[in-house]
């Protein structure tokens, strides 16, 4: 069925069931959004898989497994910044590779690594960097998997003899990115486990910075910004498993992002790199932001979102068009972005969606070139990661397997549920399963609310696997019900060649 042929078999479902003219006027404008969006994502999506499989696979050892993105082994940059994102695009095109080479590639990295590596105070900045930006991303998709069996390890590694003595007891470093990573890491060691030593430990780190009073990194980008994200994620646990410790926390932690919004911002509300000097903006204005919006949600009242809400919509302005937030370098754009998607996650605003839509098409994804493709390194690697993202806001988190090359998936929430598109724009018929998110942040890392956080893939439209949902085929009027499991588990769906089918879950 073509897409007039389709409107027209909607309008006429429509009139026989009596919607009303201005419902339909609305799901017409909701289908078209979600149109617009499979074709942003399915270019994003295809140019993901075609990254795989031309270039970040070859990058595996034939002969020892390893990733090797640049051609050495570190954990700061190889395995903290490119394997992840190694994993994500597998995750997200091709489950065989995740399941195969890719796997594979994390145990070679554990057969490689030297017994008692992480123990060695020395090494606790390539563990850091490795269990933050490398294996929390992957443990945010899969959950407890042999990734986070790994991150686990490292964790217990790096605390098992700390050397720095503080009155709030031992912690591992004094180095505050080290440090804003750990607090990140050990707030979701401590929900995921139950173990309360991992809380313990973060503890003692967010005492150390908050409670002498007057703590406000000068930092606040990359290799500084940790430490702001870190302290409002730990205040979110703290909120709902010892209220006592955040009520300590809250003063000054608000005392701290009063002090960044003072001396760190321009007019507009974007971060400047360093506190107290003006001069070029940070890219990590958006990391520094998901603190705010967890100080909202532990206050339970709006004290920051009116000021993030108008800073998402300073982007419209040309200054933030391109902006050279590294030079040419598209890790400045890549970081930018995907912060800013962390907070428009929480807050959808217009002119923010649409200078994220055009950052990425211009800068990151190179929506005029389709045979550009990235690198491996760390910095494009980076921008592989926000491509992901970004794809995953149009389809509202949904995936599908087998992902296909001639493919379009594209979703638009209404206020009923959604509207999903998928298009097969060659000739061959496609068979796949569209994969529903869950609330990953419950599910699998045992937050009792949606925390806003780094290192994460948003959540967007999720189903409760023990809810029911009704999933109706607007191409041929059909209706059924399904469990929000057996979506996770995968919707089958059937796409004639040069058509497209759509459904509305509800």
């Amino acid at each position: 069925m073509n897409t007039s042929k389709a409107m027209r078999a909607f309008i006429l479902i429509c009139v026989l069931v009596g919607v009303s003219s201005a419902s339909m006027a609305q799901e017409a404008k909701t289908l078209e959004a979600a149109r617009t969006s499979a074709k942003i994502a399915g270019y994003s999506m295809t140019k993901v898989q075609r990254w795989l499989g031309d270039v970040a696979l070859k990058k595996i050892e034939k002969d020892t497994g390893l990733y090797h993105p640049d051609g050495r082994f570190n954990y700061q940059d190889a395995w903290a910044d490119c394997y992840p994102f190694l994993v994500w695009a597998a995750w997200l095109t091709d489950i065989d590779a995740l399941n195969g080479p890719v796997r594979g590639a994390l145990h070679a990295e554990i057969k490689h690594c030297p017994k008692g590596f992480f123990t060695d105070p020395k090494n606790t900045f390539g563990g850091s960097e490795y269990v933050k930006d490398g294996l929390i991303a992957i443990v945010e998709v899969t959950g407890k998997d042999e990734w986070f069996d790994r991150m686990k390890a490292i964790q217990d590694a790096i605390w098992a003899k700390p050397t720095i003595d503080t009155k709030y007891g031992k912690i591992p470093s004094k180095n505050v990115e080290i440090n804003g990573e750990q607090i990140q890491a050990l707030a979701r060691m401590y929900t995921m486990t139950g173990e309360k030593k991992y809380l313990q430990y973060a503890e003692r780190l967010a005492d150390y910075y908050l409670l002498p009073g007057n703590f406000a990194p000068t930092r606040l980008r990359d290799h500084g910004c940790e430490i702001i994200g870190g302290l409002g994620l730990l205040l979110g646990v703290e909120s709902v498993h010892n209220p006592d410790k955040a009520r300590q926390y809250l003063p000054h932690m608000k005392k701290m992002l009063d002090t960044v919004l003072e001396k760190g911002t321009n007019p507009d509300g974007i971060m400047y790199n360093t506190l107290g000097r003006k001069g070029a903006l940070s890219d990590g204005w958006g990391y520094n932001y998901v603190a705010y919006l967890c100080y909202d949600m532990v206050a339970d009242k709006p004290v920051y979102r009116k000021h993030m809400t108008q800073t998402l919509k300073n982007l419209a302005k040309p200054l933030y068009q391109n902006y050279k937030w590294e030079g040419n370098s598209i890790d400045g754009y890549a970081d930018s972005v995907e912060g800013g998607l962390y907070i428009i996650n929480r807050l959808p605003v217009p002119e923010a969606i649409a200078w994220a839509d055009s950052e990425v098409a211009s800068n990151i994804v190179y929506a005029k070139d389709a045979n550009k493709l990235w690198g491996t390194m760390k910095l494009q690697s980076n921008g592989v990661r926000t491509v992901i993202i970004h794809a995953l806001m149009h389809t509202r988190g949904l995936i599908m397997r087998p992902w296909r090359a001639d493919l379009q998936l594209g979703a638009a929430e209404y206020d009923k549920g959604l509207t999903v598109v998928v298009k097969a724009t060659g000739k061959k018929d496609f068979t796949g399963r569209l994969v529903f998110d869950i609330p990953r942040h419950r599910i699998y890392m045992g937050f009792k609310k949606d925390w806003p956080r780094m290192n994460t893939m948003p959540e967007w439209f999720t189903v409760d696997p023990a809810r029911k949902y009704t999933v109706k085929n607007g191409s041929d009027g059909s209706s059924a019900q399904y469990t929000g499991k057996q979506l996770h588990a995968g919707l089958k769906v059937d796409v004639k060649g040069g058509t497209e089918q759509w459904f509305k879950i509800e």
